[in-house]
């Protein structure tokens, strides 16, 4: 019979080293994501917009300088969310009873994935079924990321000065959101 002490050692050597190694890695990325704590938050209220570039659908180039100068509704939504689709209405509502005031401007962060021309073709569907007619934006997960979006319905107010003022994670009511874009709007 052989003496099982000697494997117990190497197998507690091994041991210790792994578990070193994983002290050391869980030492290395807590660091890392400390220095980066600030870029994990969503964007609260009273921040800048966060930087970000894309386009619009119709390939308008569009990112936080076309925000500045105008109070503005982001609308992060997908067609297969059942909560964004209830919410739509009250988008719609607000996009015709803002439809003539010159500061004010409704954008859709698409959240559908999917090969592009049949992500367009159906979103398209998807707006002209409920009369809606803002620009889309087709996010591939960049604005999302930007502005710390995890879930869907959720709404970005942005003020005259490009600071995210309002956010709305799930429905809102008409009523909340006319009080405070009319706010915004009355600022200087």
């Amino acid at each position: 019979m052989t003496d099982p002490r000697p494997s117990s050692t190497l197998q507690l050597v091994v041991g210790v080293v792994v578990v070193a190694l994983a002290l050391v890695t869980g030492a290395r990325d807590l660091g890392i994501s400390l220095d980066n704590w600030d870029s994990y938050t969503p964007v609260t209220r009273g921040d800048p917009v966060p930087q970000f570039a894309t386009q619009l659908d119709d390939g308008t180039p569009f990112g936080p300088a076309q925000l500045e100068g105008q109070v503005s509704l982001l609308t992060f939504w997908a067609t297969w969310c059942h909560a964004c689709g209830l919410e739509m209405p009250t988008v719609a509502a607000i996009e015709r009873g803002y439809a003539a005031e010159p500061g004010f401007a409704v954008y859709g962060v698409n959240r559908d994935s999917g090969e592009i021309k049949a992500r367009r073709k159906i979103v398209a569907a998807y707006l002209a079924d409920r009369e809606l007619g803002f620009p889309q934006i087709y996010d591939d997960g960049q604005l999302a990321r930007a502005f710390g979006v995890e879930q869907i319905p959720y709404m970005v107010l942005v003020d005259k000065h490009g600071n995210a003022r309002h956010m709305h994670l799930g429905q809102v009511s008409e009523r909340t959101l006319r009080a405070e874009i009319d706010a915004l709007l009355a600022e200087e």
